[in-house]
């Protein structure tokens, strides 16, 4: 019985990816967060020892930690998930910088709003800066005005969808197996395709995912 079956999300010193192929003696990993020029992921033919298995969070996820709500900036090929809190800074005003094994980390979406928080807007997407009594204070990640600030919204509760923090072109796990993002609606609903099965005409199935479809602890290394 082989250690890793096809689709574990694996580390590597390469960086993350998952398992393509089980083979006699090797397995074979495409990568998931760096594409060749043509588009197409790395493939990389590696032991069982030079594989670490990991949870389905993914640089550039919010995961759930000992230390609260945290994004996810990289994972080592030791399988160290190096994630920063999106909800407390230090005494300076930095961020604090995490070093966290696989177990450590969880994707998690938490309820309300937090400072940090990943949200989509009727004007797009951005996190949430502050929140207040009657509304949350809204900055905008994908455009700035002329002297080159985020534009700012004070919005209802109601006027925004907490999301995962995800980008388009990211691949991330659900119960559905592996999922590239295509794009991110205005509700909140996440276009997506699988990245690992086709239909019968030989396309990959689009799925449209709720953001919540991307934080289920139900989803097991």
């Amino acid at each position: 019985m082989t250690a890793f079956k096809i689709f574990d999300i694996v580390s590597t010193v390469y960086g993350p990816g998952y398992i393509s192929s089980v083979r006699e003696n090797d397995y074979v990993v495409l990568l998931t967060q760096w594409q060749l020029a043509q588009g197409q992921s790395p493939t990389l033919y590696l032991q069982e020892e030079s594989l670490k298995l990991i949870p389905g969070a993914l640089p550039g996820t919010v995961v759930s930690t000992t230390y609260g709500v945290s994004k996810v900036q990289q994972i080592r090929g030791d399988g160290v998930h190096i994630v920063k809190p999106i909800n407390w800074k230090l005494a300076n005003n930095s961020t604090a910088t995490l070093y966290l094994q696989p177990d450590n980390v969880k994707l998690h979406q938490t309820p309300d709003f937090f400072e940090g928080d990943e949200v989509i807007t009727v004007y797009g997407q951005g996190y949430v800066d502050k929140v207040r009594d009657n509304d949350i204070v809204v900055k905008l990640n994908d455009w700035k005005l002329a002297q080159g600030q985020s534009p700012t919204l004070y919005l209802n509760k109601d006027s925004a969808i907490k999301i995962p923090g995800l980008k388009v072109g990211s691949i991330v796990k659900t119960v559905w197996g592996l999922v590239r993002i295509l794009d991110i609606q205005r509700d909140g609903k996440h276009v997506t395709e699988a990245v690992h099965w086709k239909l019968a005409d030989g396309k990959p199935p689009k799925l449209y995912l709720a953001p919540e479809a991307f934080a289920l602890l139900s989803i097991k290394p």
